[in-house]
Order: C-alpha cells, then structure tokens, then sequence
C-alpha cells in the first residue's frame, strides 16, 4: 500500500484539516484489516509523525492513520476492533487445528509400528 505523508505543520495543511479526525493504526495491525477500512469507509490512509512510548522510552515514529470525519472514523474504529477480534479467533483456530493434526499424526504413527511389532497370526483390533 502507498500511503502519503502529510505534514501538519503548515498552515495551509491544517485549514484542509479541519472537521477532520485521525484514527492512529495500532502496530502489528493486519494489512487485510487496514485496507478493508479503507475500502468499507472511504478514509484517507495517511502517515504522519507522532510519539510513541516503546520500551520505556518516547520516541518519535511515523505512524498510519485513517482520517475522516468523526462519525466515519468512529465507525472505523468500532470495525477495526471487531475485525481484529476475529482475525484473532481464526489464528488461535488454526493453532488449534494445527495442534490436534500433529497429536493425531503422532498417534497414528504409535499404532503404526505397534501393527508392524505384532506377529503376523495376530489381527489387530480397532476399537471405534
């Protein structure tokens, strides 16, 4: 995505700003989710400057935000949230599929090799 910077510091920039509301992208933000806001709320993706506290120490970073009106951006917040939330669900049930698939495949190998240890006049049971 390219996002232009916009420097606030002018004072034709902050006449354009007017009525319009920043809504500051928290980090690790999945890009589906950015560009569904963009997409589903007609904002601005834009980078501007602003502190951040990161281990303890402010620090001046460039940051993404969506800028609107107030009531879009608010909306977009409410989306963001919703929409991280269930991106969340779905890795901690793809981790969950991931974890059972290798205990099953574990456990198939185990009854593997106990099949091929037994004598071959014996039948092995299944117990379904």
């Amino acid at each position: 995505m390219d996002v232009p910077e916009r420097d606030s510091s002018s004072q034709e920039c902050k006449e354009d700003l007017k009525g319009l509301y920043d809504l500051a992208i928290p980090l690790s933000m999945p890009v589906t989710v950015i560009r569904d806001l963009v997409e589903k709320f007609d904002l601005d993706l834009v980078r501007r400057k602003g502190k951040m506290e990161m281990t303890g120490e402010v620090m001046d970073r460039e940051i993404l935000v969506l800028r609107g009106d107030i009531e879009t951006v608010m909306a977009a917040k409410k989306y963001m949230f919703e929409a991280l939330d269930k991106k969340m669900d779905e890795w901690d049930k793809m981790d969950k599929e991931l974890k059972y698939r290798e205990f099953y495949e574990e456990q198939a190998k185990e009854k593997l090799e106990e099949v091929k240890k037994l004598p071959k006049d014996q039948k092995w049971e299944t117990t379904f």
